[in-house]
């Protein structure tokens, strides 16, 4: 059985997190377009002390149920860089499947759906 990844001050990382050379931990994710996202930070958990000269922020584990509930509740969490045309493909995806729901279990009739088109 493979040992369980460990920090520098002896603590179990849990699975995602990483810990660099330089002592920022890192947190890997899959966000909700299938790409591979980090996210970093100075302090794994929120006792954690921040180092001298850094800026306080958010620790790891703090960003990470961060970054769940936002994966949850299907919230873009890089903050929505996406542009118009990008947004209006999205939302044209969303609503041909709504109504080919709608269809199939015969909610709608085709042809009022046409008029709604």
């Amino acid at each position: 059985m493979s040992e369980k990844r460990r920090d520098n001050r002896n603590r179990i990382l849990r699975e995602g997190e990483y810990q660099r050379t330089d002592g920022r931990y890192r947190y890997r994710y899959i966000d909700e377009d299938g790409k591979e996202k980090n996210v970093y930070s100075w302090r794994l958990d929120k006792n954690d002390p921040t180092p001298k000269g850094k800026k306080r922020e958010l620790s790891l584990r703090e960003k990470e149920k961060q970054i769940q509930a936002d994966l949850f509740d299907h919230i873009v969490t890089n903050g929505g860089n996406y542009t118009v045309v990008e947004l209006v493909e999205k939302y044209v995806v969303v609503i041909k499947f709504i109504f080919s729901m709608l269809l199939r279990v015969n909610i709608i009739p085709f042809y009022m759906l046409i008029c709604l088109l």
